[in-house]
Order: C-alpha cells, then sequence, then structure tokens
C-alpha cells in the first residue's frame, strides 16, 4: 500500500519562530522540515466562511494568574504561548507561514503552537479535497468566536460547516498554581453518524526545543509512522526505545538531539486510567506536560524532526488515532493496533466531552520526569536530580 504520507513531502517548508531575529542557519533549517506538519497539523476554513471571516492578522487572548500566563490566537485557536512568571521561556514558538501552508489551507490562519484538529488526522480524500475540505479540519484555519473573557478565563467557539462539526471550548488557569484546564465539546450537526477525529497537535520550537530537551511519557506499546500501513503490528515496539527503519535499527525516543526525523506512535498501559508526557528543558530548568483521560484521548504521536544536526520541531500529539491516513485506509481494511482503532464515532447529534490539563514549572537541577501520578484532586510529579536524588512536585488536579 501506498505510504499516505509520500504524496506530501514538497507540500510545506515548517517556518520556525523565535523570539529573537531569525539567524541563517535557522532559515536553512526551513528547507528541511516537510511532511509531519501538513499531515499532523490542522485544516482551512471554507471559501464561504472565509467570506463571513475576512480576518488576516493574529488575534491574540492572554489569561493570567500568579504563576503563569497562556495567550490563545482566536485567529485558528492555537495556543501560540505559555511562560512562568519566574523563567519566562515560551515553548510553542513554532509554526509555519501563510505561503508554506497547502494550497487547500492558504485562505486561513497558519498552523502554530498548539492546535486543534478536528474532523481528521491526515490528509483528506482526494474527494474531500475536491469538495474544499482542507487537511485535517477547520477550526485550527479559522476565526474562532469569543463568548466570554475573564483574566484568568476564555470560552470561545468555531465551526467546521464541511465535516458538520462544532467546536465549544473552556480554557481556565487554576488560582496559585502554574495549571490551566481546558475543556471542549464536539458536536455533530449532521443527521448520519460517521468516524471522526480529535487530536492536540503541540509542536515545541526554540529555543525551548534544543538537543537537551527529552520527553517522558507513560505511552508503552507503539510503531513508527512510517510502517504504520497495512500492518501498524509488522515492526511495533515498546517505550522507549523505537525501531527507526526495517533493518532493526533502535532509537531512544526519549531523546531530541537523534539525527532522525519520525512520528512514533504509542498507546498506554492497560491499567492506565490517565495518559501524560511532558518535556523537560534541563538547561533552562522548565518541565512543560499535559495529562488527559485515556478514556477520551487513547494515542500518542511524538514527532522528531531535525535539519542540519539540530533539532527543528517537536510534537507532543494526543488524541484519537494513531494513524494519519484518510478514513477509506482507515475503515475499509483492519488498521486496528492492539485492539484499538485509529477513529471515534459519534452519532447525529451526538456531544463528545474532552478535557485535558496542562502545566509548565520550574525543575532546576532535574535529570528526569520518572512518573506522573493523578491521586484525587493531585498531580504528583517523580523526579529524578541531575546527581541521582528523587524529589516530588505536587500540582492541583483541575481533572
Amino acid at each position: 500500500m501506498e505510504d499516505p504520507f509520500s504524496g506530501l513531502q514538497k507540500a510545506l517548508a515548517a517556518h520556525i519562530k523565535t523570539e529573537t531575529n531569525t539567524t541563517k542557519k535557522m532559515r536553512k533549517w526551513l528547507l528541511g522540515i516537510s511532511l509531519a506538519v501538513l499531515t499532523l497539523g490542522c485544516g482551512t476554513p471554507s471559501a464561504e466562511e472565509t467570506r463571513e471571516n475576512p480576518v488576516a492578522e493574529s488575534t491574540p487572548i492572554t489569561l493570567s494568574n500568579n504563576q503563569l500566563q497562556v495567550t490563545i490566537d482566536a485567529y485558528g485557536g492555537a495556543f501560540t504561548q505559555i511562560l512562568h512568571n519566574e523563567n519566562p521561556v515560551n515553548p510553542l514558538t513554532w509554526g509555519v507561514t501563510a505561503e508554506q501552508m497547502p494550497e487547500n489551507n492558504k485562505s486561513g490562519a497558519p498552523f502554530q503552537g498548539h492546535f486543534l484538529c478536528l474532523g481528521r488526522w491526515g490528509q483528506p480524500s482526494k474527494g474531500e479535497m475536491a469538495a474544499g475540505v482542507p487537511h485535517n479540519g477547520e477550526p485550527a484555519n479559522s476565526l474562532w468566536t469569543i463568548s466570554q473573557q475573564t483574566k484568568t478565563e476564555v470560552k470561545m467557539n468555531a465551526g467546521a460547516p464541511l465535516d458538520g462539526m462544532v467546536v465549544a471550548r473552556s480554557v481556565s488557569l487554576l488560582p496559585n498554581a502554574p495549571v490551566f484546564r481546558v475543556s471542549e465539546s464536539f458536536t455533530n450537526t449532521f443527521s448520519l453518524s460517521r468516524p471522526t477525529n480529535v487530536v492536540q497537535h503541540i509542536t515545541l520550537g526554540p529555543p525551548f526545543l534544543s538537543p537537551a530537551l527529552t520527553v517522558h511519557t507513560n505511552a508503552h506499546h507503539g510503531f513508527n509512522q512510517k510502517f504504520a500501513l497495512p500492518d501498524p503490528h509488522r515492526l511495533a515496539y515498546e517505550w522507549p526505545q523505537g525501531v527507526a527503519d526495517t533493518t532493526g535499527r533502535t532509537i531512544d525516543m526519549r531523546r531530541t538531539d537523534e539525527e532522525e526525523n519520525y512520528v512514533t506512535t504509542h498507546l498506554f498501559p492497560d491499567t492506565a486510567t490517565y495518559g501524560w508526557v511532558a518535556a523537560l528543558q534541563p538547561e533552562q530548568g522548565l518541565i512543560l506536560g499535559y495529562i488527559w483521560r485515556l478514556s477520551e484521548y487513547p494515542w500518542i504521536n511524538i514527532w522528531n524532526h531535525s535539519a542540519d544536526g539540530q533539532p527543528a520541531a517537536k510534537g507532543l500529539e494526543f488524541g484519537t488515532t494513531g494513524i494519519g491516513a484518510p478514513y477509506e485506509q482507515l475503515i475499509m481494511k483492519d488498521t486496528r493496533f492492539r485492539g484499538q482503532t485509529s477513529f471515534e464515532y459519534i452519532d447525529a447529534g451526538e456531544t463528545l466531552e474532552k478535557s485535558f490539563a496542562g502545566f509548565m514549572l520550574p525543575a532546576p537541577n532535574v535529570s528526569s520526569v520518572e512518573d506522573i501520578e493523578v491521586r484525587d484532586d493531585q498531580i504528583i510529579l517523580y523526579l529524578k536530580g541531575a546527581a541521582g536524588s528523587a524529589n516530588t512536585i505536587t500540582l492541583p488536579n483541575p481533572l
């Protein structure tokens, strides 16, 4: 079967946004970033929706408490900034320009930071594209409507008329804690039941992204995305050691300094109730993390991209699918991995409710995130110090 990613290799060159002027070396990196942003990204508004919302610039919304600042761009709905007051380094600097978007996405907001993929993860079918369906959904390219906003909370919504979906989102910062909660509902406005997908596409960029950054998660069995079809079990492995190619060469997927480009896809232990992923930046003494219910998001997809021997993008993408392909490929053959499908069912008129928590906190002299436990009203981080000592950090649990 044709690799579902192969036809997109030239479709996009990703753009890295930093908080300083782009260097010559960074501009060179742009030539190296390609497929994954497109196939794992979200889409564009329909022509009708674009006419109704003729917005062509960023529309930022900033929430803050006494520890954290979170910025969301209403144009595309992406989280573009998470800053801790003690060490304000933004992990969500990655993004692409409008010119670098796929042709059927150019009229809308460009992909950036942490954006929502709704309806699909990966390119639409040929027929869907001909009908105007963008790559992986409309909300990430559309202007969201703000219905309510305070200093620490915002409620917003967006439509996906080509997919017959409406999304409503609430973002709130917890008082006196570096923690935020995101709750979203997805309603099928069509009179037909059908498969759908939701992916939280979090992508890290420099300077938070560097060779020192490591990724930690409770993910378990998985596969390399380029070997997903026709049978994802063929070269399956267990986190953190992944298979890079058909020779069986292995890579440590926790690391960022590997000169490898891949998407590794994973499920979680059967005994786990929550999934979690954390990006540790030891040079800057920071941890960015996310926690969610596995009943809502059973998969995680971690995208590693390097160019010229340097990290260029790192995706921490949890969602309802583990294979980025049109639904024909997901449904007409058995693409389940360890019994888990790569799509979700939504009935006519049904509303799906999903939520997750995020946190950003200082963590000086930490070498590893050993575990994260969700216990009633607490999130407990078990950390290993640079000298091998053990430490814990307790945060409030908003889930």
